[in-house]
Parts: structure tokens; C-alpha cells; sequence
């Protein structure tokens, strides 16, 4: 019997490192292709929901791009409660003053005007609306990551060939402190980077990425959007619907640093990913989380209690420390830029050592996903019914 699991065990390990091994040479591959340079009119679209001294200095970072062509930058919030306005808006206005490239928009408010979609998707339906008709490509980042100045070349560029669709950049979580919700958050957030590469399964991450604005009429990215809980995964889908590729850029890496995060809120987060994953219809990035992360964690640690009697049983504890290091392996794999950051050797090495704790989380957020549909996101909740159509169920109850 302890020959089977043990088997079963580490065949779902190399599973996990095939998929790693498969994105770690398509990076590396992307990396040596030369492109000619390629610089047509963007519209920068950075939607906002809340205000700190992070976002104060991500914008700034938005407003410095070195991209040879015209691009206009979009900041959008929406109106709010009894001030008319979320917090985001009067910071916005002062920022963007004396930037002549830089607007800011105000979009309905969901609520209040019984809208049937998201507030991050009326956000961004509000701006795309009234952009320019010189506009060629729209390119949209979220609000709480820090982008280098080379962003929005990097994902414009392989616009260029015809054969791609959207173009969308990794999301890397650097906890500032060593708690170990924040530690276990990092994991399953970076190493979705690992799923990604020139193959079919590649993602739409809303928080950073990039599509030709002729797509919006031929995928019909608007009408898909027009109910929608989420836009990044709707465009997954319109792209792969008129048969283009979702690319990759590596290089391309958005950070958000995050700081004692508590269980509470990773539990949230990981949920409501999973459960849009599902519900959208995405069902090969869930069905790995179910069939994969979450027996294999099962045999692991449920082998752990019987290694003083069942010392044969042994192999199975190793697999923890064999994923620690692939996790460091994969982070080999990140941007130079970003693996020289101060104390970042550091923080992949203390991340490393969560990894099963990680996976198993993915696991189970898998199968709870299956029996739930309702999220809260940005203080609201709704309950996804299909993957373009959501119901808004009202303002969340503060706990």
C-alpha cells in the first residue's frame, strides 16, 4: 500500500514540475526573440478603489513610462456615498493637474444606479466609452502593483504580430513581513507565473496586460463584459474564441508588497479566485487544482502522523523540501531586475518553505469552489451565474 502512495505522490510532484519546466524554456525562449520596434497610440486605463501611500507612488511610477509613441493615461474611480466620490478621486485629480497625457474619470456608481455588472467592470467600460478614435492599443494595470518604466513597451510590442491576441504581464507578491498567512499568499499568487507560456491554458491577468482595440468588435469584448463579474477572464475566453494566443511577456513582472496579511483575508482572496476560475468556465487551471495540489497535499501530510511507525512511508515527507526548492528554481526563472531587489533572495528563500502549505490551499480552494458562487470584491458582493453574467446582491456587511 505505502508503495502506491508513495507512487501517486510524486507522480503529481513531477506533474507540477512539468508545467514549471514547460514555462521556465518558453521564458527563456522569449527572452532571445528580437522584435522590430513598434510604438502605436495607447490608452493606459488604471482603475482605483482606495487610497494609501503605495498607491500614491504607483501612480507616480504610471506617469514615467518610456514608450516612444503617444499614449494617454486613464484613471478611473467611481462616485461613492454621501461625498460623491471614492477617496481615490481628489489624490487623482491633484496628481494628474499638470500631466497633459494624464485623465481622470468618475464612473457610475453600481449601487446606487442598479447597474448589472462589476464596479471594477463599469470602471472600465466608463473610460473605454470615450477614448480617442486614434486609440490603437488599450492597455490596463491595477491600481496596487509598482511597475518598472518599461511596462507598456514591453506588453505593446508583440502586439505587432497579428497571430496575438492580448498580451499580459506576471504578478509577483513580495510580503514585507515573514508572517505565515502572507508567506502562503506569496506562493499561491507567484506561482501561477509557472502555468504561463506560448500554450492554450495562458491567462488574461487584469492587473496587467494589453489587446489591440480592434478587438473589442471582433470578440465583442464589450457585450461580454456588459453583466460580468470579472473582465480579465472574459477576454481570455474572447481571445481564444477568434482563435488568437494569449502571450506572455516574463520580463513584464507587476509587484504588489503585501504586509501582514491575516487568514481572513487570504482565505477571501483565494476563494474568490478559485470560484471565478471555476464559474468562468476556465476549467483546466481549477481541474489542476483539484486533481493535482489537493490529493497530493492529502497523502503528504496525512502520511506525516504515521512516519514513526512507518518509517517506508519517509519518501512522501521529502516531497515538502523538494517543493521549496522547486519554488526557488522557478524563481531563477524571474526578471534580473527583480531577484536583485534588496532582501528579495531572502524573502524567496523564507517563501520557499511554505510551498505544500500553498498547494494545499490551491486544493481546497478548488473544491469549495465548487459549491459556492457568491464573492464579496471592493465591499460588494455578487453571485457569479455564468462566465457573462453576474447578480450584484449589495453592499457587504462589515465584519
Amino acid at each position: 500500500m505505502h508503495t502506491y502512495i508513495i507512487g501517486i505522490a510524486y507522480l503529481f510532484f513531477i506533474l507540477e514540475l512539468l508545467m514549471i519546466g514547460g514555462s521556465f524554456l518558453y521564458s527563456r525562449r522569449e527572452r532571445k526573440t528580437e522584435r522590430p520596434d513598434w510604438a502605436p497610440k495607447v490608452a493606459i486605463i488604471a482603475p482605483h478603489y482606495g487610497w494609501d501611500e503605495d498607491t500614491a507612488e504607483h501612480v507616480k511610477g504610471l506617469l514615467h513610462q518610456d514608450y516612444a509613441g503617444e499614449h494617454d493615461i486613464f484613471f478611473v474611480t467611481h462616485q461613492k456615498g454621501e461625498t460623491g466620490y471614492d477617496v481615490s478621486y481628489p489624490p487623482l485629480q491633484q496628481i494628474a493637474e499638470n500631466v497633459p497625457n494624464a485623465h481622470v474619470v468618475l464612473a457610475p456608481n453600481i449601487i446606487d444606479n442598479s447597474l448589472p455588472r462589476s464596479q471594477k467592470v463599469q470602471n472600465l467600460m466608463s473610460v473605454i466609452e470615450t477614448l480617442p478614435d486614434d486609440v490603437e492599443i488599450i492597455a490596463f494595470v491595477d491600481a496596487d502593483v509598482d511597475i518598472r518604466e518599461d511596462w507598456l513597451r514591453l506588453l505593446v510590442t508583440p502586439l505587432q504580430e497579428r497571430e496575438i491576441g492580448a498580451t499580459v504581464g506576471g504578478r509577483f507578491y513580495a510580503p514585507q513581513t515573514w508572517n505565515f498567512a502572507s508567506l502562503v499568499e506569496a506562493i499561491w499568487v507567484n506561482f501561477q507565473m509557472g502555468l504561463q507560456g506560448d500554450h492554450g491554458l495562458s491567462m488574461v491577468w487584469g492587473g496587467s496586460n494589453a489587446f489591440r482595440r480592434e478587438l473589442l468588435e471582433k470578440a465583442q469584448i464589450l457585450k461580454r463584459w456588459e453583466n460580468a463579474t470579472i473582465e480579465d477572464l472574459n477576454t481570455t475566453r474572447a481571445v481564444r474564441d477568434v482563435k488568437l494566443k494569449v502571450h506572455f511577456v516574463p520580463d513584464c513582472v507587476a509587484i504588489t508588497r503585501t504586509t501582514n496579511r491575516t487568514w481572513h483575508q487570504i482565505v477571501e482572496f483565494t476563494n474568490r479566485q478559485m470560484i471565478m476560475t471555476l464559474h468562468m468556465g476556465l476549467w483546466a487551471q481549477w481541474l489542476g487544482s483539484l486533481i493535482i495540489f489537493l490529493p497530493k497535499a492529502v497523502l503528504v501530510f496525512g502520511a506525516i502522523p504515521f512516519l514513526f511507525h512507518r518509517t517506508e512511508l519517509l519518501p512522501v515527507a521529502l516531497i515538502p523540501f523538494l517543493e521549496a526548492a522547486s519554488y526557488r528554481v522557478f524563481c531563477r526563472n524571474l526578471p534580473h531586475w527583480l531577484r536583485e531587489m534588496p532582501k528579495m533572495q531572502d524573502t524567496i528563500r523564507m517563501s520557499s518553505y511554505v510551498t505544500s502549505f500553498s498547494m494545499f490551499l490551491a486544493g481546497l480552494n478548488a473544491l469549495y469552489a465548487i459549491f459556492q458562487r457568491k464573492i464579496v470584491w471592493g465591499g460588494v458582493r455578487y453571485e457569479i451565474l455564468s462566465a457573462t453574467t453576474c447578480r450584484v446582491l449589495g453592499v457587504a456587511k462589515k465584519k
